[in-house]
């Protein structure tokens, strides 16, 4: 597949590596869209990388939410043929130690 024919969607997509894979992407000619919670970030950053880059608000814990995104990105790029997963949310606490685990409440959305 030739690069700039890649249609692909990146769960979150507004940071971290999933940013980066969003970036890469486009520097490749791809369109894509691009799926997290945070709208702000997630606006921002396709209105900076423009008119190939879509957004869309995906809780990916909801199976509607992903459904609905999905079903706008193959509306909009006709296909997807590419799909990225980078959605999570971390902790900077350690989740264990040595008198075993620490919260579990950290690993729980």
């Amino acid at each position: 597949m030739k690069r700039d024919e890649v249609k692909a969607v990146v769960t979150g997509g507004a940071s971290g590596l999933g940013e980066a894979t969003v970036r890469q992407f486009v520097r490749d000619g791809a369109h894509v869209a691009i799926l997290d919670v945070n709208e702000e970030r997630g606006e921002k950053l396709a209105s900076e990388l423009g008119e190939n880059v879509e957004f869309y608000v995906t809780d990916v814990t909801d199976e509607e939410s992903v459904t609905t995104a999905m079903d706008q990105a193959v509306r909009v790029f006709g296909k997807v043929n590419t799909v990225v997963n980078c959605a999570g949310i971390g902790s900077a606490e350690k989740t264990t130690g040595k008198r075993g685990t620490h919260r579990w409440s950290l690993l729980k959305r």
